[in-house]
């Protein structure tokens, strides 16, 4: 998470929502009191489009007081409405004091892909072992009404640079605020060091149709971002089986994982046979109400660090 590589992409390289540098650090009497590096973030609504940003590796001093809050005051008046998904004790305390208000839950998912070996690298070994080995192999042989689209198709690519803008999110299409994505900013996500990433195009008929990225730490596989011009759910549901087909077809990979907040996402990733694991908070700190209303925000893994995150044992 801190190698000098996995900084500089982080904190220095070019990104399309933001000029300069993502790190700031609040100094006092010559050092570091409060540190965060700024995840810059466009969420489009019904209204237009709304610049807004998360802020990582959130640290302050507790010998300095207040530290923190100040950091985050000065990057809200750069940034405008912010969010932070999840967060340590300290930041749960903190940002109610500050304005912040939970907007949305993003609901994190599991599919294991091969049971035995996931029970023998990852798995906790204890007397419900089997009992979760056997639900995981059931889970295996689900794959519902979305498995009969095989119209819908996969492809490899190297870049976005050619896929046009009608493939990425629309909130016309879902009814709430997407996070904007743009060839640039896609690319920019593909160029991370800390995980191997892979672009894919959906298309149906030969027509594009969306899009996902897989990220890769160790033998765990990421939705890290997926989207599919359509509100129907089945085929929502196809879209995320055609992603973890495409994990699947990695035979170091274990399990895949994604991460969304809307209703239609989580009843998609259901319908493919992934299991809800736990939930996390996104709080909102939107003062003048241009991300939409509670409940109206959909994130994925992309708007914070959770899609190269290094988990223990990975």
């Amino acid at each position: 998470m801190f190698q000098a590589d996995v900084l500089r992409w982080k904190c220095f390289a070019p990104h399309p929502f933001w000029e300069g540098s993502r790190g700031y650090a609040l100094r006092h009497k010559g050092g570091i009191a409060a540190f965060g590096c700024v995840v810059p973030l466009r969420f489009l609504t019904s209204a237009g489009a709304a610049a807004s940003c998360n802020v990582i590796d959130w640290a302050a001093s507790k010998a300095v007081p207040g530290a923190g809050i100040l950091l985050y005051r000065h990057i809200q008046e750069l940034a405008g409405a912010m969010i932070n998904i999840g967060g340590s004790t300290d930041a749960f305390r903190v940002l109610p004091s500050i304005g912040f208000q939970t907007g949305a839950d993003r609901h994190n998912y599991r599919r294991v892909l091969r049971p035995w070996r996931y029970l023998r690298r990852f798995g906790q070994k204890d007397w419900k072992a089997p009992l979760r080995l056997a639900r995981d192999y059931r889970a295996l042989a689900r794959r519902g009404a979305a498995a009969n689209r095989r119209d819908l198709e996969a492809r490899r690519l190297a870049s976005f640079d050619a896929v046009t803008e009608e493939v990425f999110p629309d909130p016309s299409i879902v009814g709430r605020a997407v996070c904007a994505r743009t060839a640039q900013s896609l690319n920019y996500f593909l160029a991370c060091p800390a995980a191997h990433m892979e672009a894919y195009l959906l298309e149906r008929g030969h027509a594009p149709a969306g899009y996902f990225v897989l990220s890769r730490v160790g033998g765990r596989c990421r939705i890290a971002d997926l989207w599919i011009r359509s509100a129907d759910p089945l085929d929502w549901a196809a879209a995320y089986l055609a992603a973890t087909d495409a994990a699947c077809a990695d035979p170091d990979l274990v399990e895949v994982t994604a991460a969304v907040c809307a209703p239609f996402e989580t009843g998609a990733l259901e319908r493919a046979g992934y299991r809800r694991t736990h939930a996390e908070p996104v709080f909102v700190l939107d003062r003048d109400r241009r991300l939409g209303d509670k409940n109206d925000l959909s994130v994925t893994l992309l708007e914070n660090d959770g899609f190269y995150w290094r988990e223990p044992g990975a």
